[in-house]
């Protein structure tokens, strides 16, 4: 019985692996289809995306699944095997999660050009001071959904001076905020003026995506969205043409479908897979070895 059960987990596992990509894209472009109806009519947009976007479209990351104790010789290890998971349950009830099964769908507008996203020299400049993998995934078995994506710079590169430490260079941080200072472009001093001057990157990146025409500034800082949305009445944010949306925001306005995350877990993937489990604290992990059970 033990060998029939394991052909079988062999067969199905299969299948999954060469069907259930086919069947979750197909459902992703679906939850898209008022949105493609909108955009041909209207023409392609181009959004700036927050540095929040980027690191929460990493849905799937590399975990350690434990299979026991065993005899190896006179001692006993511990066992298991890497596996692609799922962050979020199906069930996650999280302010984050009901952002990010919009995601799917606004990544898969982009793939057809339907929307452009966009980066900027001062959130790349952000980027710089975390590690990579909060973008891009820590683990090989992790799942970017905007990894096949081109983002390019709407206004290039900022400057940056780096040198070793005897030459008490300023560090990456206090040189941004050096550089954003500088500015005394009256359509940036306003909007900083609204948020305060703790939020001065904030009005810096929504004032970008202003002055370049973008559709809008897709961020999942809720603390902004929510400092926002206080201030609605003043002149200056009624007057914006560019919008700060989250993404659950974005998909609502063009009629999009939210998508459960875990039904893209055998996308691009040649190693295993357990969509059934997920992390414990509902969140993305740092750790590389990993214990959802934990």
């Amino acid at each position: 019985m033990q060998m029939i059960g394991e052909k079988w987990h062999t067969l199905t596992e299969r299948l999954r692996f060469r069907f259930l990509p086919r069947i979750s894209n197909w459902l992703v472009r679906a939850s898209t289809m008022h949105a493609k109806r909108r955009l041909k009519q209207s023409g392609p947009i181009a959004i700036l995306i927050d540095n929040t976007v980027l690191a929460h479209a990493i849905t799937h990351e590399t975990a350690w699944i434990s299979t026991g104790v065993k005899k190896w010789g006179t001692h006993d290890i511990d066992t298991g095997h890497a596996a692609r998971i799922p962050v979020h349950s199906p069930d996650n009830q999280s302010e984050a999660y009901q952002n990010i099964r919009y995601l799917p769908g606004i990544a898969s507008l982009a793939r057809e050009h339907l929307i452009f996203f966009k980066a900027s020299a001062e959130l790349a400049a952000e980027r710089f001071r975390h590690p990579t993998g909060r973008f891009s995934g820590y683990g090989y078995f992790d799942h970017d959904l905007f990894g096949d994506i081109t983002i390019e710079s709407i206004d290039g590169h900022a400057d940056l001076v780096l040198g070793p430490s005897y030459l008490n260079l300023p560090d990456a941080t206090e040189q941004q905020r050096a550089r954003i200072a500088k500015e005394s472009d009256p359509a940036y001093l306003s909007l900083l003026k609204i948020l305060g001057p703790k939020s001065s990157q904030d009005a810096w990146h929504i004032w970008t995506a202003e002055r370049h025409g973008l559709f809008c500034f897709l961020t999942m800082d809720f603390r902004l969205r929510r400092t926002l949305d206080s201030q609605k009445g003043a002149e200056r944010l009624k007057s914006m043409r560019t919008r700060v949306m989250t993404p659950l925001e974005f998909g609502k306005h063009f009629e999009m479908m939210p998508v459960h995350t875990n039904i893209l877990s055998y996308n691009n993937a040649s190693f295993p897979v357990r969509p059934d489990l997920s992390w414990r604290s509902g969140e993305r992990q740092r750790r590389r070895r990993r214990d959802p059970s934990r």
